[in-house]
C-alpha cells in the first residue's frame, strides 16, 4: 500500500482544504492529481497509475514520498512531534508514524541539538505507550529509541534516564502479558524486576516520579490487586506533590484518573462516576495522553450508573468522528463501547455487528484481554436474543478457555461472568437459587 494513497484517503475535510495549497507543477502536479483521484474511489492501483504517467515504479515512490513529505509540512510545519501525534491519534495512519518516525530519527544527529534529541526520543516512547493501542506497538523500535535517548546523557544525569528507560521498557513488557493474559505465569519475573529498579533517584523530576510509579501500579492492576493499586496510587500522589515541574499537574490527573478507575473495579459505582464525570469535566483533562482511554471506562460506569444519555452523548461524537471510515478507523476500545451501549439500548442488532467487527480486528483471539471482552458481549448477545443454549456453550468454553491461560475461579474474577450466566439461567428455569457464593 502506498502511503501517500493512505493518507490522502483518510484525510479528514478540513486538512484536505488545507493541502489544496500546494503548488506543483511537471511530474509532481501528474503524480498528485491521479493519486488524489484513487484516493477519491478508495481503491489503489498502483499497475493503473504508471501506465497513465508513463514513469517507473521507482520514480512514483519516490515522488509519492516528496509529496506526502510536503503535505506534513504544509499541515505542521517544523513540528515533528504535532505531526508524529496526529499520526497516532488515528489508527489508520500507525504505519505512517513508524516511517516518518523512523526518517526523523535517522536525522536527528544532524538537525537537532542533543537537548532536542532527547526529548524527541522520549516524546516517542511516550506516544508508543500511550497513543498506540497495544496490537501495534513495536518492542523493537522501543528499545533503539531507549538505546539512542540513553546515549545523550552522562553522570547523574544518565542515572535519571536509565531509570526511566527501565520503566518504559517494564511497563511495555507488562501491558503485553496482561494483553496476552500470560502476567500470572511472568508475575515473579515481573516483581523482580520491579524490586530491581531499587528505590526512587532522590532530586526525581516529576516525569520520572510519573513512570516509577506508574509502572508499579499498572503491575498491579494487571494481576488485579486493585487495593494494593490504589493504595500505590496515593503514594505516587504524594511523591508528585514534592515535584514543582510543568507536567506536574498533568500527572496528578492522570493518577486520579486511574483511582476513579480502580473504584470501578472494586464495585464502587456511584464514586466512581462522580470522581470520573468531575475530572474529565477540567479544562486540564483534553491535554493527558490517555483521554481517550479514560472516556471509555466513563462510558462504561455511565452505563453501569444508568445515566444513558449521557453516554449516548459521548457515544454519538465518537461516531460523528468516525463517519464512513468506520471499520477502518475505530478503535478496538470505541468498539467495545459501542457493544455496551448498544446491548443496554436493547438495540442488539448494531451490538451484534460491532462485536463481529471486534473478533475481526483480534484475528485468533491475539490479545486475550480483547477476547475475553469480546466472549463476554457475545454471549450477553446471544442471551439476550434468547439463543441462551448457544450462549451457554459459549459460557462453558470460555470457562475451559480461561483456565488454559491460568485464571480460574479461586484467582481472578473473569470466570465469574460465565458462571453467572449459567446461574441466571437455572435460575430462571426454575432449578436452583443461586448459591451463596454466587449471590454475593
Amino acid at each position: 500500500m502506498n502511503l501517500l494513497f493512505d493518507f490522502l484517503k483518510y484525510l479528514k475535510k478540513p486538512d484536505q482544504v488545507k493541502i489544496k495549497a500546494l503548488m506543483l507543477k511537471g511530474t509532481q502536479a501528474e503524480v498528485w492529481e491521479q493519486v488524489q483521484k484513487q484516493a477519491k474511489e478508495g481503491v489503489f492501483n498502483k499497475d493503473l497509475l504508471l501506465k497513465e504517467l508513463k514513469i517507473s515504479s521507482s520514480h512514483f515512490d519516490k515522488v509519492t514520498s516528496e509529496l506526502l513529505a510536503k503535505c506534513y509540512v504544509l499541515l505542521f510545519g517544523d513540528d515533528s512531534i504535532k505531526l508524529l501525534h496526529f499520526l497516532t491519534n488515528q489508527i489508520v495512519y500507525i504505519k505512517h508514524f513508524y516511517s516518518e518516525m523512523n526518517r526523523r530519527s535517522n536525522q536527528a544527529k544532524k538537525t537537532m541539538s542533543r537537548e532536542e534529541q532527547a526529548l524527541f526520543y522520549k516524546k516517542c516512547m511516550n506516544l508508543i505507550q500511550v497513543g498506540i493501542p497495544i496490537i501495534h506497538r513495536d518492542e523493537k523500535v522501543m528499545k533503539k529509541l531507549s538505546e539512542k535517548y540513553l546515549a545523550l546523557f552522562k553522570g547523574e544525569e544518565k542515572k535519571h534516564a536509565a531509570l526511566a528507560v527501565r520503566c518504559k521498557l517494564l511497563l511495555l513488557k507488562i501491558d503485553f502479558l496482561f494483553a496476552a493474559g500470560n502476567i500470572s505465569d511472568e508475575a515473579k519475573a515481573i516483581e523482580k524486576e520491579i524490586d530491581d529498579l531499587g528505590a526512587l533517584i532522590a532530586g526525581a523530576d516529576e516525569e520520572l516520579v510519573f513512570d516509577y510509579h506508574w509502572t508499579k501500579i499498572f503491575y498491579y492492576h494487571a494481576l488485579e490487586k486493585f487495593a494494593s493499586a490504589i493504595k500505590m496510587v496515593k503514594e505516587a500522589l504524594l511523591a508528585l506533590s514534592k515535584t514543582t515541574g510543568d507536567l506536574k499537574d498533568i500527572h496528578v490527573l492522570r493518577f486520579e484518573l486511574k483511582s476513579a478507575e480502580f473504584q470501578y473495579y472494586i464495585g464502587q459505582f456511584d464514586e466512581s462516576y462522580y470522581n470520573y464525570h468531575n475530572l474529565i469535566n477540567t479544562a486540564l483533562f483534553a491535554n493527558i495522553p490517555d483521554s481517550g482511554f479514560q472516556v471509555t471506562k466513563y462510558i462504561q460506569i455511565c452505563l453501569i450508573t444508568e445515566r444513558i444519555e449521557e453516554a449516548e452523548r459521548i457515544i454519538e461524537q465518537r461516531l460523528g468522528h468516525l463517519r464512513d471510515k468506520l471499520s477502518d478507523g475505530i478503535m478496538p476500545r470505541d468498539i467495545f463501547s459501542f457493544i455496551k451501549f448498544y446491548l443496554f439500548k436493547g438495540d442488539y442488532e448494531e451490538a451484534f455487528r460491532f462485536i463481529q467487527l471486534g473478533f475481526e480486528k483480534n484475528p485468533k483471539g491475539k490479545y486475550f484481554q480483547y477476547e475475553i471482552e469480546l466472549r463476554n458481549l457475545q454471549t450477553a448477545c446471544l442471551y439476550l436474543t434468547g439463543q441462551e443454549p448457544t450462549a451457554l456453550d459459549i459460557c462453558r468454553r470460555s470457562i475451559k478457555y480461561l483456565r488454559n491461560h491460568g485464571y480460574g475461579i479461586n484467582n481472578s474474577d473473569f470466570p465469574h461472568f460465565y458462571i453467572l450466566t449459567e446461574a441466571i439461567f437455572k435460575k430462571k428455569n426454575g432449578a436452583r437459587p443461586f448459591t451463596p457464593k454466587q449471590e454475593k
